[in-house]
């Protein structure tokens, strides 16, 4: 809406400009107030947004941060796996909540209302954007789907490099002690490679992508005023139901760069949504995963005595652990020897 008001106050003021007088600095001050109404519609969404994604974001970190501590023990996902997802991989949701939802909503809607106002100043320039949006679109699709695939693989190998580091953290005096520092290292800098690699590669799709959806968007607007200019001037080589005159030629070439201005800024997020739907794959299978079950053991007033009788610790994947029995007394530290450590 405020995107017609200024193309229509525009429009007045030029077709104004010879008179001048106060009905030019009318319509120029409708141009401003337009101008305004539209900035203060973009902080308004930025803000909005902004909050939304705060709200959501820290929901959803808190339920991926419970399931995260109560997984069971030989599950695929390592802690630092299952750390990343709390940071990155929630992080990740970022620009889906902020802007994607919104910008889809937008690039539905604004298209069609700035369609509209054109076919009533000019059915012939509305034709020619609407003409213009299949290749648009089709190069939309196609560039999403690489992007999809892009984005997917390099939130693996970001994934895979987070619970690399937390782990080789955790087992840091082991590889110390075993003097394994040269390999692990070559371990972390391979991930980080890959790391790098996949991420370029989701950058060279969208700066494919976004140079194609710019070239569609400058074609149509230059088709738009290239009609335009020649029906003004009476030299189109063909002849057309309608005639022209300078204000809603204006008022045309005014919003044609409105029709495409939402689709490219939807496009521009596409790989936040990209982004937030590997992130989303990965947050559903640690949401789903089996949980430790709640403890409803009554806390003794003093420390008890720990009896253990043939007890086997079994995974899902791997050899068991076991039967050991013994008696751990309270008050002392009690220590397990076998022949495979200590």
């Amino acid at each position: 809406v405020g995107a017609v008001v200024f193309a229509y106050a525009l429009s007045k003021a030029l077709t104004a400009l010879p008179e001048g007088g106060l009905a030019l600095w009318t319509w120029l001050a409708g141009v401003a107030a337009a101008g305004c109404v539209r900035a203060g519609a973009v902080w308004f969404a930025t803000l909005a947004g902004a909050d939304r994604s705060r709200r959501l974001k820290r929901h959803l970190r808190e339920r991926v941060l419970r399931t995260a501590m109560q997984v069971r023990a030989g599950e695929a996902a390592t802690l630092g796996e299952r750390l990343a997802a709390v940071t990155e991989q929630v992080e990740a949701m970022d620009g889906w909540f902020a802007r994607f939802e919104a910008l889809k909503l937008a690039s539905g809607l604004t298209p069609a209302l700035i369609l509209a106002a054109v076919a009533v100043a000019s059915p012939i320039s509305a034709l020619i954007l609407l003409g213009a949006l299949v290749p648009f679109t089709a190069l939309m699709i196609l560039a999403g789907g690489a992007a999809a695939d892009a984005a997917r693989r390099q939130l693996q190998a970001l994934t895979r490099l987070s619970g690399m580091f937390v782990d080789r953290l955790r087992g840091l005096p082991i590889v110390i002690a075993f003097q394994d520092e040269r390999s692990q290292t070559a371990l972390l800098a391979t991930a980080s490679r890959a790391v790098a690699d996949r991420t370029l590669k989701v950058l060279k799709i969208a700066f494919v992508s976004s140079a194609g959806l710019e070239f569609f968007s400058a074609l149509s607007v230059a088709l738009v005023a290239v009609y335009a200019g020649f029906n003004l001037l009476r030299l189109l080589p063909i002849a057309v139901p309608e005639q022209l005159d300078l204000q809603r030629a204006v008022f045309v070439l005014a919003l044609a760069p409105e029709f495409y201005a939402p689709l490219r800024r939807m496009a521009a997020a596409y790989h936040d949504k990209q982004a937030a739907a590997a992130a989303a794959e990965r947050l559903a299978a640690l949401l789903e995963s089996p949980r430790i079950a709640a403890s409803t053991a009554v806390v003794p007033a003093a420390a008890p005595s720990v009896e253990f009788q043939d007890v086997v610790i079994r995974y899902e994947e791997g050899p068991a652990i076991g039967p050991p029995s013994f008696v751990a007394p309270a008050g002392r530290i009690t220590a397990i020897v076998g022949a495979s450590g200590a």
